[in-house]
């Protein structure tokens, strides 16, 4: 067999979904695969730190681990630590879609035989085949991590400062942009949340929604503690409710993408007509060949990104499919938070998707501002009022003489 030959029935069974010379990355274990996806960035551990509290300094490097075997590869050839890790080579790991299963093909490619230098292929390019090999790690914890990895946080901290743990989950319902951490010049105990569309400028936001951490945290803490209560007071309501709004989130997000996937389609049809037609007013010389060149261009410059987004919008409609929200988990998820007494990153981890922060309004002579916390499955759930579930008003003074109270989103369930 030629190397052609070869060439093409590699590209068949890479579309086919077939590992072609493909291996999992080092650790490959069940253990400390599930091990270091679970713990690792979601208590605010270091990547470095991780590997010493979790495996006493005892797993190897994968340059060192590879040397131990015999086989060659480059770097270093005397590691002062081999059991030193880098936090680079550690947030790869964590980035692999393959401990879930799956298959990804068509990663790199070359623009020509003659090249030695492999090219990174988009995203969207790729060939993605979910549930091909028996997983190592469940969806939903990948999932939850790669959320953590991509959340805002300051890159350089003051030295009196640290990221807070709902950096990257606050959203403007407004403009839909990302609530940015902040705190006050002159006095750095007062920390806050604002629109960073509203900061940046432009004013691409009408509003601050400026909102202080130690008032969030008061209003998070309230509702775990009242979404714990309901869950083991009403073990049979919570489930069913829970069912009902997993259900009618994931049909509204479903709904939503198949429209945009329908409008799509039809204007790629539509783009396929223009053409035609313009292929013909140009043959009977109704337009001219310059005219002709520079309205094709802009027609296939438009058909090849619709082309993208249609293909990612039916990989993420067919992920949305494979997903299934498991009821006894995120029931003894929430039993644990029951007499939670401050907030962590773990807790907001498991428990929260995002935050709505509406802008605060005034009212009556009462300032009131808007929380919606949609959580991890079943998205924004309002606790009925029931007698065993407690209620409190949260009331705080930002600055002498003006009051802040917080006023729960209502939801249907």
């Amino acid at each position: 067999m030629t190397v052609f030959e070869a060439y093409i029935t590699n590209v068949g069974k890479y579309a086919e979904g077939q590992l072609v010379g493909e291996t999992l990355k080092f650790p490959a274990t069940t253990e400390e695969v599930q091990s270091l996806l679970k713990n690792i960035g979601v208590d605010g551990v270091r990547y470095e730190e991780f590997f010493i509290t979790a495996f006493d300094g005892d797993v190897m490097g994968l340059y060192d681990y590879w040397r131990s075997r015999g086989t060659s590869r480059g770097g270093s050839k005397s590691t002062v630590e081999p059991t030193k890790w880098g936090h680079t080579t550690v947030k790869k790991i964590l980035t692999l879609q393959e401990y879930c299963g799956d298959v990804i093909n068509f990663k790199s490619y070359s623009k020509s035989y003659k090249m030695k230098k492999r090219i990174e292929n988009p995203e969207e390019n790729r060939a993605i085949f979910l549930n091909v090999h028996e997983a190592i790690i469940d969806r939903q914890t990948w999932e939850k991590v790669q959320a953590l990895q991509k959340g805002t946080r300051r890159k350089k901290p003051t030295v009196t400062q640290e990221p807070s743990v709902f950096s990257g989950l606050l959203k403007c319902p407004e403009c839909g942009g990302n609530l940015n951490f902040h705190f006050n010049q002159n006095n750095h105990d007062i920390k806050f949340f604002s629109c960073q569309n509203h900061n940046s400028g432009y004013r691409k936001c009408s509003k601050t929604h400026y909102i202080r951490l130690d008032f969030l945290e008061q209003v998070v803490l309230y509702e775990v503690k009242r979404l714990a209560c309901f869950a083991s007071e009403y073990e049979n309501d919570f489930i069913k409710a829970m069912i009902g709004r997993s259900a009618k989130v994931a049909e509204n997000t479903a709904l939503r993408k198949q429209r945009e996937l329908d409008a799509l389609t039809a204007r790629d049809r539509e783009l396929d007509m223009l053409f035609e037609r313009l292929y013909e007013d140009n043959v009977a010389g109704k337009i001219d060949d310059a005219r002709f060149a520079k309205m094709s261009k802009r027609y296939e410059q438009e058909q090849g990104e619709n082309a993208k987004k249609i293909k990612a919008l039916r990989l993420e409609l067919k992920k949305d499919e494979s997903k299934r929200m498991d009821i006894d988990d995120f029931l003894e998820t929430v039993r644990r938070y029951t007499d939670v007494a401050t907030i962590t990153k773990r807790m907001v981890a498991e428990l929260i998707d995002h935050i709505e922060v509406y802008h605060a309004e005034k009212q009556d002579g009462i300032t009131n501002q808007r929380v919606v916390i949609h959580y991890n499955c079943i998205g924004a759930f309002d606790v009925p009022d029931r007698r065993k579930i407690p209620e409190a008003d949260i009331i705080m003074e930002t600055r002498k003489g003006v009051a802040l109270s917080y006023a729960p989103e209502q939801v249907a369930v």
